[in-house]
């Protein structure tokens, strides 16, 4: 062929369909029949047949070539119309219940099978994991081709390569990581076992530093502590070892992957003999063996540890030299896991779940289109070639090319053709049935596609449960049950035949089912008063103050160890370093300024533009405290003072204050630096918890050794956003305790609070802080908040 004739004759036959046209490479295009006037078109599917019922349910969803140009898709005489239906759900969560509750009914109500049902989504990577587990949960049993998810993304096969990532690269080891690991296979806990370790770690370790006499380290806080035991064993020597049992594992385990690496051993090596410590091998073979959906996981699991040794054989055949961080690399890379082109044919009775693309040429009575999200279909990212074939043959047709804007705009518009192309052929694989699903609630940044309105104009439904009483779930049928039996306005012989049945299931083992189990009827583990360690109750001026806000908060935060983000933490730290070092050596700003970027070289606060934020932020309050020390009148005794005061009753009171001053009287007049963004009221200092504690300590001879014993008054000091946009601190002042109209009720307020402290009941109060809790989710009168188990 020399190129300068037509590619067809007159009168040739072609068969073709522009419509299912999807995946052109190289700059191909398919013009359609428009550009072959001479020849006979006829139109079929992507497989060849037109599907019985899929244009049916997707007459909407014809790719637009122009106005009317696409075609009218009807049912044929004989035909009985399919049905469609599109749901925008308001969280994953839901979308991913909806999904199953979808694939349930059509199996248990209209009797299909599980073979003859398929979701369909547009990114295996992004999509599938979540989808697969969500459904398998729900007791639906799955088909995924396995070169549809990356070996890495796959659930045996993640704890596997983060254990060896953190152990061959420590830094990598963050609270989120520990917190993965610990909860899943390897560490086997839950979050609640990983709330009592930080909880013991932290007890360890205020233990350990409760009588030094120094001027402190910057406190770790529990995320730190977890990942510290992870990496060094011997922080969990002090830890009850039933705690402790599953950090010393995942410990042991990280130790076990250095000393394979250090002498010598391969990819291989190191992984076989990670999975032989692990004891999963057993753990999932039995799982396997007793079937259900949770044998059907352990299924899938062990077949992906198998997949996983296969890989990892290959790669030391092919690179006999390199050790396992490389086989990492090359793994973590990989965006697809297949290594065949062919499309295996399924076995058992169960549910396909595969991309758009590979569902071209199939068919089920039941598709499920599921994650039609805007940004991810259509997926508008420009796709170039290397050598650029897509902007070339733009450029051969006639493209300005000083107009590089209109070749983009060009370039997009046939992406979204070829997107809705593709949503077309989804659409079009159902014979029966076709539910289309999307996210798009308002708690989520998440949109649905403008297909759906393209599919079904008008009808886009939200994801409740219209006119289903529940989820076709075994869960959702027991809380129904459940709900009916404690319902005084149903009829008594709907509760007793609720109770019956509930009856029925608890005898089969149903989880939820037998009351014992029901969250309202369990009796408290433990309704006994909080004991202190020498039952001496040790107070701190600021837990005096987050008591008294919120009593379940303090109990929580001191429990579970709960702190603020680390950014906070640090930022805090930070300035109260530099407001000490200026107070005890007097330097020049420049100086200050350098020793504050020495410290921040140590601190990680994320992106490089928010750690450029954040600097710039800390030295703003560095002028500010600089500008009001300057200015202030009072003799300064000492910073960082530590300090202790008894009370009757055996309570303690034990903490640290910014800067002890002497005021004109010679009374003591204690500073906190404030570095945050909100202050307390003008009317709320007379009787601010935190103040009238410290000042409560000086009246019980805390700064007697300054020769101090009576108090003269106490501030906040704020640095942060609560300062405005002044540049100068914002001073807020508390009298002396001897000039207010009731001098004891800093002393009252302690024992109070002691009391309260010691008690078996930890109250839960809204107050402003409520929005920033770091234990919101535990909270009974927050809207974010759980039953705390």
């Amino acid at each position: 062929m020399n190129g300068s004739g037509p590619l067809h004759a007159p009168g040739t036959n072609g068969n073709g369909n522009g419509e299912f046209s999807t995946g052109g490479t190289g700059g191909a295009e398919i013009p359609g029949g428009a550009a072959y006037p001479s020849a006979n078109g006829h139109a079929t599917s992507a497989n060849g047949t037109a599907p019985a019922n899929g244009t049916v349910v997707a007459g909407g969803a014809a790719p637009e070539r122009g106005a009317g140009s696409h075609r009218d898709l009807r049912a044929g005489e004989g035909v009985e119309p399919g049905e469609v239906r599109v749901f925008v759900a308001d969280s994953a969560s839901q979308e991913a219940a909806l999904i199953a509750d979808t694939l349930r009914r059509a199996r248990l109500v209209d009797g299909v099978p599980w073979s003859r049902m398929a979701v369909l989504v547009r990114s295996a990577a992004v999509q599938t994991p979540p989808l697969r587990r969500a459904l398998l949960a729900a007791g639906v049993p799955v088909i995924i081709g396995g070169d549809e998810v990356p070996l890495i993304e796959e659930p045996a096969v993640r704890p596997l390569m983060t254990l060896l990532r953190v152990a061959l690269r420590p830094h990598t080891l963050d609270e989120g990581t520990a917190e993965e690991l610990l909860t899943g296979p390897l560490g086997g806990t839950d979050m609640i076992g990983v709330r009592r370790l930080r909880r013991a770690l932290r007890t360890a370790e205020e233990r350990a530093s409760r009588d030094a006499d120094m001027l402190p380290l910057p406190p770790r806080s529990a995320g730190e502590l977890l990942v510290a035991a992870l990496k060094d064993r011997r922080e969990l020597l002090t830890v009850e070892p039933e705690t402790a049992r599953p950090a010393e594992r995942l410990a042991a385990l990280i130790e076990l992957v250095k000393d394979r690496t250090k002498r010598g051993g391969s990819a291989e090596e190191v992984l076989w003999e990670v999975w032989q410590a692990s004891g999963l091998a057993d753990r999932w073979t039995e799982a396997s063996l007793a079937g259900g959906s949770r044998g059907a996981q352990a299924d899938r699991d062990l077949d992906a540890v198998v997949a996983l040794f296969d890989q990892v054989a290959r790669f030391v055949d092919r690179l006999p030299g390199a050790g396992p961080e490389v086989f990492l690399d090359d793994l973590v890379a990989q965006e697809i896991a297949g290594d065949t082109l062919a499309e295996r044919a399924p076995d058992g009775d169960a549910v396909r779940v595969l991309t758009a693309h590979r569902s071209k040429g199939l068919e089920w009575d039941v598709v499920v289109v599921a994650g039609v999200q805007e940004g991810l279909w259509p997926d508008l990212r420009l796709r170039g070639s290397l050598l650029g074939v897509e902007e070339l043959i733009e450029l051969a047709a006639g493209q300005d090319p000083d107009n590089p804007e209109v070749t983009s705009a060009t370039l997009t518009s046939k992406l979204l053709a070829e997107e809705r192309r593709l949503f077309y052929v989804a659409a079009t694989r159902a014979r029966k049935k076709l539910v289309v699903t999307a996210v798009g609630g308002e708690d989520t940044d998440e949109r649905p596609s403008r297909f759906l309105e393209e599919l079904a104009p008008g009808e886009v439904e939200p994801a409740g449960l219209d006119e289903r009483q529940r989820w076709l779930s075994l869960p959702s049928l027991v809380a129904e049950l459940r709900s009916t039996v404690v319902d005084a306005a149903r009829p008594e012989p709907v509760r007793r035949a609720a109770a019956a049945h509930l009856a029925r299931l608890a005898r089969a083992g149903v989880r939820g089912a037998h009351p014992s189990e029901w969250y309202a009827l369990t009796p408290l583990s433990d309704d006994s008063a909080l004991t202190w360690p020498d039952g001496i109750v040790r107070i701190s001026p600021s837990a005096v103050e987050n008591f008294t806000k919120c009593g379940l908060r303090w109990l929580l935060e001191t429990a579970v160890g709960a702190t603020s983000s680390d950014v906070v933490r640090h930022l805090g730290t930070v300035i109260h370093a530099i407001a000490a070092l200026a107070a005890t050596e007097p330097q020049s700003d420049e100086a200050l300024d350098k020793r504050l970027d020495d410290i921040w070289e140590n601190l990680d606060f994320g992106g490089v533009w928010f750690n450029k934020r954040q600097r710039e932020v800390a030295g703003q309050m560095v002028k500010r405290f600089l500008a009001w020390h300057r200015e202030n009148p009072r003799e300064l005794v000492k910073v960082e003072e530590a300090f202790t005061a008894e009370l009757p009753g055996n309570i303690l009171i034990k903490g640290r204050v910014d800067r002890v001053e002497r005021d004109g009287e010679g009374r003591a007049f204690v500073v906190d630096i404030k570095t945050g963004g909100t202050k307390p009221r003008e009317g709320e200092l007379d009787r601010h918890p935190q103040l009238g504690v410290y000042q409560l300590a000086a009246l019980l001879g805390a700064f007697q050794r300054h020769g101090m014993t009576e108090p003269g008054g106490a501030s906040l000091v704020q640095v942060g956003k609560a300062a405005g946009t002044t540049d100068s601190a914002k001073e807020q002042k508390q009298g002396a305790l001897g000039d207010d109209g009731d001098p004891g009720w800093a002393r009252e307020l302690v024992e109070t609070v002691a009391t309260g402290m010691s008690s078996g009941t930890f109250r839960a109060t809204v107050n402003d802080g409520c929005r920033t809790c770091a234990v919101r989710s535990s909270c009974p009168v927050n809207d974010q908040g759980n039953h705390v188990v």
